[in-house]
């Protein structure tokens, strides 16, 4: 063993602690819903919209400017992020 590294760095506790904190990382960095203030419709971006052809997997950051609620015609700008 090189001089000056610890044997023992990671413990299987520490291993534990860090899967966990990844988890914890990819639901924070999971693409976020978005519900329109007008009506019921949510946007997910696992399922996009593919009618307006929008591919599921298109985070609403990547819509286009001009991408409406395809229930009531509600402009991108007024939708709102939720939590799940």
């Amino acid at each position: 063993m090189p001089s000056g590294v610890q044997p023992h760095l990671f413990s299987p506790t520490a291993a534990l602690f860090l899967k966990a904190k990844d988890r914890t990382l990819k639901k924070r960095t999971a693409m976020k819903k978005y519900q329109c203030p007008s009506c019921p419709y949510i946007y997910d971006p696992a399922v996009g919209d593919p009618d307006n052809g929008i591919p599921a997997g298109t985070p609403f950051e990547q819509l286009p400017d001009d991408w409406v609620c395809p229930l009531c015609g509600e402009e991108k700008s007024a939708f709102v992020a939720i939590e799940e």
